[in-house]
């Protein structure tokens, strides 16, 4: 984690909080709240790395609270104060010699500073697909943990993909609104196709709602077997998460259709696999399915849904032929923007889901997407030109493309 003057450009500190001689990452956007700097790290894909949540002292980088999303073992290390937690490895049946592995963090957070609470969405268990090494249910992940911002103490956790052996994270951050009806609500889409809207006051489940294809989602998987399932280990919402337009009370949701098959290596050795190596227990010679198959992708597509945030009924759904992997911004002035792994970017109705205007624009856009106000007239910015070795998009130099209508 790094920190530089803004007019200057001088570099004030820079905190170590992940080893990339361990296969670890940090690859979310921090966030800053109340002089505290929040950033996890990500890596739970390889045998041995454990998600971790950190506050930072904003003026010096000095790590206030470490708080490991999965149980923490002897021969783990220790970066600063541990926040209060309760967990332990009771949830995680795992052989002596096996770490424990997951739970890492791939995007930002959200932060309630009514309540000081730290909303962490918890990345898949490791390995990935093969359950039968790690028993239990494997608390803290594909769960949003709830955290003390001050403190890093636990404070409750909203379990949302009860056993994961699809490799669908919790890799969004989840959105924190006040519904039409009044209801604290917060709304969280997971890769396991599906949008959870949950009351903050009584912590109850609203509505689970498919939002993509979702199949075969309960067969287990087996050494020797294909298993063909939806979303795929690159499916579902997986970067960016839902937007909440208050004057519809929708929650909009961009969505992968796009699935996966997955064929499982033997537990003898998946055991001997060295620590700090990819870990998903694939069986595959070649590398580019280390994740599972994935689908030929003539055969992938995209979802944008617009649901009542109340109900969870959806009002509206448009499909696009690309997945869609950006941000959803909609508008006060009744548009929502978006943008598909084509290259292709949209603006609808936001109220009927009506295509108002769409035009290839660059390369994937699998970013954020903002609108903001210049002395020329309102803007709209998307970051393009995605590539990354799962997608197989357009190759292309990465830009921020802004689009705007000529000033009257």
């Amino acid at each position: 984690m790094l920190a530089y003057d803004f007019k200057s450009g001088e570099r004030l500190w820079e905190t170590a909080i992940a080893d990339p001689k361990r296969s670890e990452s940090a690859p979310a956007a921090p966030i800053a709240w109340n002089g505290l700097v929040f950033i996890g790290n990500a890596g739970g894909d390889f045998k041995g790395v454990k998600g971790r949540m950190y506050a930072l002292d904003a003026a010096t980088g000095q790590i206030v609270w470490e708080f490991y999303l999965v149980p923490k073992q002897s021969s783990d290390p220790t970066r600063g104060p541990q926040g209060a937690s309760p967990l332990d490895a009771s949830s995680w049946d795992v052989a002596d010699a096996t770490p424990i592995s997951g739970g890492a963090t791939w995007t930002s957070y959200s932060l309630d500073p009514a309540t000081g609470l730290l909303y962490v969405p918890g990345g898949n268990p490791g390995p990935d697909f093969a359950a039968m090494l790690r028993g239990g249910t494997n608390l803290y992940t594909g769960s949003v943990v709830v955290l003390d911002a001050k403190t890093g103490a636990y404070r409750t956790h909203f379990k949302l993909v009860p056993k994961d052996w699809h490799d669908w994270d919790v890799s969004s951050a989840p959105v924190l609104v006040t519904s039409a009806s009044g209801r604290r609500l917060m709304l969280v889409a997971p890769k396991d196709g599906h949008l959870y809207g949950f009351d903050l006051d009584t912590t109850e489940r609203l509505y689970r709602l498919p939002v993509t294809a979702v199949e075969n989602a309960e067969v287990p998987f087996a050494v020797g077997k294909s298993v063909h399932f939806c979303p795929g280990s690159v499916g579902g919402a997986e970067w960016n998460g839902p937007a909440y337009d208050p004057q519809n009370n929708l929650v909009l949701v961009g969505e992968v259709q796009w699935c996966t098959s997955v064929k499982l290596e033997s537990a003898k050795k998946l055991e001997r696999s060295a620590n700090f190596t990819p870990w998903s227990g694939e069986d595959s010679m070649n590398p580019f399915n280390m994740w599972g198959r994935a689908d030929p992708i003539f055969q992938w597509a995209g979802w944008l849904y617009a649901v009542d945030a109340d109900s969870g009924q959806w009002r509206w759904r448009a499909k696009t032929n690309y997945p869609v992997q950006s941000g959803v911004t909609p508008t006060a002035g009744g548009v929502v923007f978006f943008g598909d792994m084509g290259g292709n970017f949209y603006a609808l109705d936001v109220d009927t889901g009506r295509k108002l205007w769409g035009e290839k624009i660059g390369g994937a856009v699998g970013g954020g997407v903002i609108t903001f106000a210049t002395p020329q007239g309102q803007r709209v910015a998307a970051a393009t030109g995605l590539t990354e070795v799962l997608w197989p998009t357009e190759i292309t130099t990465a830009k921020v493309t802004v689009l705007g209508l000529a000033k009257d």
